[in-house]
């Protein structure tokens, strides 16, 4: 998954919002907390919003972190039962 379509995704952000101030320092903020990486670095990709020196092997990375957070949304109420399933796959 590109950074771009990552952010919009996870921000839930239209075309106007990613235009707003601030919106690329969330993004840079995002990408380097989901991926482990400092934020010099993930800034250090590109201007814009498309990060085009972001290496390639973290686009798996942003899509299982936003399959994991849609997961969680849609679990609702019953979201505990998600975390104890990654709880348990830690002792494993």
């Amino acid at each position: 998954m590109k950074p771009r379509e990552f952010c919009c995704a996870w921000f839930h952000a239209t075309p106007e919002a990613e235009e707003t101030r601030g919106y690329r320092r969330q993004c840079v903020k995002l990408l380097a907390e989901v991926i482990g990486l400092e934020e010099d670095t993930v800034d250090r990709w590109g201007s814009g919003l498309n990060f085009p020196g972001m290496p390639s092997q973290y686009e798996n990375t942003l899509g299982y972190a936003l399959t994991i957070k849609q997961m969680l949304e849609a679990a609702g109420s019953q979201r505990s039962i998600f975390e104890a399933v990654l709880e348990q796959k830690k002792k494993l």
